[in-house]
């Protein structure tokens, strides 16, 4: 199947949560799936917060299509956000930098998963009991490559 939406993490993914701005690609990123792909973000932050904060960077919001943020991510959100976007889980593509947050929840709703091996969480261990990942790239830039 192919892919037709990509829901994103934010901070470690799109976000440089040590330095507080976007990643330098990150936009180039964006300009480059967002014509191609419904795009959306799903995060662990305050709801106000994270569309304030998309809004001051250069306007970056205009790329996404659903913006979900909360204590914590739910498969719940995942399934809302995919309904909004009108996609199956088999045509989404989950992007994360930790392997055990929302990119495990797309692996178990049958999402196809990229897990962003940087910062903090890089080092994490794939195995039997926490599935495997269609993509593992070392940056967001990545995904031009495998898509």
């Amino acid at each position: 199947m192919a892919i037709e939406a990509i829901i994103f993490d934010w901070a470690g993914t799109l976000y440089d949560r040590g330095k507080e701005m976007l990643f330098p690609y990150s936009e180039k990123v964006l300009e480059k799936l967002s014509p191609k792909y419904k795009l959306a973000i799903i995060s662990k932050a305050v709801p106000d917060s994270i569309e304030t904060r998309l809004k001051q960077m250069d306007g970056i919001i205009k790329y996404f299509k659903v913006i979900k943020a909360g204590v914590d991510k739910t498969p719940e959100q995942y399934i809302e956000c995919m309904d909004k976007l009108k996609v199956k889980p088999g045509n989404t593509l989950v992007v994360g930098d930790k392997d055990l947050g929302g990119v495990q929840i797309g692996k178990k709703l049958g999402c196809k998963t990229a897990w962003v091996q940087i910062g903090k969480y890089s080092h994490e261990i794939q195995d039997k009991k926490t599935g495997y990942h269609n993509y593992k790239i070392k940056t967001i830039e990545g995904l031009l490559k495998v898509l």
